[in-house]
């Protein structure tokens, strides 16, 4: 019966840590294919700068990622750009975000998949320029992103050649509406100060190239990892028993 309890008591103890993880909303990028671009422990620009990355190809179709954090304020994202053998001047639709009008909270972009961590706040839509005091980098509109307590993010998945290099070019904005920066006025993945929500200090952006990002469901690897964990001890305290 003891035994019985203490395997309980793991096993209650793992999904315990996976929901206080849940519930802190403080959530690392989530992990999709191949890391290439990731801005932290560099210098926050608030004005539009140019940002480059590479990969090679493995198969005949590839998938870029783009994920976004910024806490305390407001990402403007503009004219992304994927070229390479076989794309012509872009392999990516809608780079710009200028295809239809602009969407709501959460409401994605013509040509791009969305997606965000759980319980996340402040999601990331097309905007026109203007909106949360930032203007498009081109044209009349972009992707506006000010994920709080986690990441959301947006990919393509376009037709590529194997051992092809291809190059990823995007701009970014930013504008801190809360001032609240992170040490050193630096990218940093995760909130640092001890606050929460618009008041804690993550800021950051990511690019994958390669897999697209998991449903908005799937539970966080560190999550699966202590669930994968007390199942383990929940299994060696069985084995124990029959011994």
């Amino acid at each position: 019966m003891k035994k019985f309890l203490a395997a309980t008591s793991v096993l209650a103890l793992a999904i315990g840590l996976t929901s206080a993880q849940a519930n802190a909303q403080n959530l690392p990028p989530p992990v999709s294919g191949l890391l290439i671009k990731d801005l932290a422990s560099t210098p926050i620009m608030p004005g539009y700068t140019n940002y480059t990355a590479s990969f090679m190809a493995t198969t005949a179709a590839s998938t870029v990622t783009f994920v976004f954090r910024h806490d305390p304020g407001f990402f403007g994202f503009d004219d992304a750009s994927v070229t390479g053998v076989g794309c012509g001047a872009n392999c990516l639709i809608n780079g710009g975000f200028e295809m239809g009008p602009p969407t709501g909270p959460g409401g994605g972009s013509p040509g791009w998949t969305y997606f965000q961590q759980v319980g996340v706040t402040h999601l990331g839509f097309q905007a026109a320029s203007g909106a949360n005091g930032l203007a498009s980098h081109s044209g009349a509109q972009y992707w506006d992103d000010g994920a709080t307590s986690g990441y959301d993010g947006i990919d393509q998945t376009f037709a590529t050649i194997p051992s092809e290099t291809y190059n990823v070019s995007f701009f970014l904005a930013e504008i801190n509406t809360n001032n609240v920066t992170p040490p050193g006025n630096l990218y940093q993945p995760i909130c640092t100060n001890g606050s929460s929500g618009t008041l804690c200090d993550g800021i950051d952006v990511v690019v994958y190239a390669g897999n697209g990002l998991p449903p908005t469901s799937a539970p966080e690897p560190a999550s699966l990892a202590l669930l994968g964990t007390g199942l383990a001890c929940l299994g060696l305290i069985r084995r124990r028993k029959r011994g």
